[in-house]
């Protein structure tokens, strides 16, 4: 269900380990690496492109040398920089350099004046660092990404773009390749998946490079990519249960001008297969939930254009509160009272979350294990502002922990941490960047709550699937034209 992530110097360790255990030499796995690497660009290499292969003097520049010695294997010509960042060349480099000399490979060191044009048809591979960088990029190797970055070059960074650290945030001012596409080896870095990073790698694919599969296994972590095995969690149904078997999940929203966020919510719950759902919404909202969606049971409030007064059945299941609930001074007191009496398993999303940036300390009445959904901007009015994603998520456990929520934080690549990990969603699809589309996140989350998932479970599952939709809808279609309602449809090709 999960692929492990790994910070930096465990990446290391498991190299290091492999080695050992596979009573290899370190040059023939990096003879591997680079013969996998070689096969993936030469797949999709037009012949005529002129090759520039930017190497640093580390284990990374020794990878790009084996691909540059494939290369000239098959008769391709490639020039060759090396970026001499350190007077020190790893074992592995040295040991590859000379391989490459021996075929008539030529290489120069770097100089920027030297180099020449760079045509906007040609490739540049850039090996110069690899995810043992630990400081800003300076010197040669500063100028090197510089130059690379100022061509029009499609631009294939091994392993990671230079510049770029595995697992944490960068300064704003450290220099970076732009990488067009990564070739990253055994596992995603952790950083690839932070917003911040989105112009460094902006695609990836991931080579299997046969890391020991057991020191894998064994290596702690807790950074956890979901993988398309998290479907295995759906609870199989038996052809003699009936509805109440499912759950009743129970949609709490809706104000004047965004009725339709709690109705979106609603259907969705019921869409991922609650047994009933229920809402509770403004009386002029009854008209608008029945006709759009008559299989849903719809109570009201006594006001007309927002909540005031919320009740809930002892037969619900699961709540999911605050999708376009709005933040009138009545409502938010209506709020305050469901936290310190709700006895179900709770999502909050929106404007319930609002309520609480604005009213800090109703967290202690947040019943455990309970779920929210912030996006980027929810999630800084309740913990303030950050420096860069790396503090973020920081900010996104701790709280987590510190009162025994699910936080879901919502993004191209959401996370979801229980207190204790990071899980990442990796399916980042632009479809998805629609009005609704988090109260259709929110109602999928309620409804798999109200089937007795755990919340973690059901956290996990509703974004994964909400990701799928826009997969499955961009395949048929596009990725502009997908609304809220066409992910609530799109669940039933699931």
């Amino acid at each position: 269900m999960f692929q492990k992530l790994f910070k930096a110097n465990q990446i290391k360790e498991i190299d290091r380990q492999t080695i050992l255990r596979k009573k290899m030499p370190s040059w023939e796995l990096m003879e591997y690496a680079g013969s996998q690497l070689f096969e993936k660009i030469f797949k999709h290499l037009n012949t005529t492109q002129q090759i520039h292969i930017f190497c640093g003097v580390g284990n990374n520049g020794g990878d790009a040398l084996v691909v540059a010695r494939l290369f000239l294997s098959r008769a391709i010509r490639v020039k060759c920089y090396k970026v001499p960042f350190s007077t020190k060349t790893s074992p592995d480099f040295a040991l590859n350099l000379k391989k490459y000399k021996q075929l008539n490979g030529e290489i120069e060191d770097f100089d920027p004046d030297k180099v020449g044009l760079i045509d906007k048809n040609d490739l540049i591979i850039d090996g110069i660092f690899g995810t043992g960088l630990s400081r800003p990029a300076e010197g040669i190797a500063q100028k090197a990404i510089q130059f690379i970055n100022q061509t029009k070059a499609k631009i294939i960074s091994i392993d990671v773009p230079s510049g770029l650290y595995a697992d944490k945030s960068n300064k704003p001012q450290d220099s970076i390749i732009k990488a067009n596409l990564v070739y990253t080896f055994q596992f995603p870095k952790i950083s690839f998946f932070f917003p911040e990073n989105s112009e460094y790698v902006p695609k990836f694919n991931v080579i299997d490079i046969g890391l020991d599969k057991e020191v894998i296994e064994q290596m702690p972590t807790n950074y956890f990519l979901i993988t398309n095995q998290i479907k295995k969690l759906l609870k199989p149904r038996s052809k003699f249960s009936y509805k109440n078997d499912y759950g009743h999940a129970l949609i709490i929203g809706g104000s004047y001008g965004m009725f339709g966020a709690a109705i979106l919510a609603s259907k969705a719950a019921l869409r991922i297969g609650a047994g009933l759902v229920s809402n509770f919404i403004p009386k002029k909202a009854y008209n608008i939930s029945q006709t759009f969606i008559p299989e849903v049971m719809s109570m009201t409030d006594e006001k007309k254009n927002y909540l005031t007064k919320i009740k809930v059945s002892e037969k619900i299941t699961a709540i999911g509160i605050g999708m376009g609930m709005g933040q009138h001074h009545k409502t938010q007191k209506a709020l305050k009272k469901l936290l310190k009496t709700a006895n179900k398993p709770l999502l909050l999303d929106a404007d319930a979350i609002n309520s609480l940036a604005l009213h800090p300390k109703w967290m202690k009445y947040l019943p455990a294990n309970s779920i929210l959904t912030p996006h980027p901007g929810e999630f800084r009015r309740l913990t303030g502002t950050w420096q860069n994603d790396t503090e973020k998520l920081e900010k996104l456990k701790k709280l987590a922990g510190k009162h025994q929520l699910i936080m879901v934080l919502k993004g191209a690549y959401t996370f979801i941490s229980d207190g204790q990990n990071y899980y990442i969603n990796p399916i980042a699809n632009p479809a998805l960047a629609t009005a609704g589309s988090g109260d259709v996140l929110s109602g999928m989350i309620t409804g798999l709550l109200a089937q007795k998932h755990t919340p973690l479970n059901a956290a996990l599952l509703g974004v994964y699937l909400h990701g799928l939709t826009a997969e499955n809808y961009t395949k048929k279609y596009n990725n502009f034209s997908m609304i809220a309602s066409d992910i609530i449809n799109e669940l039933k090709s699931l």
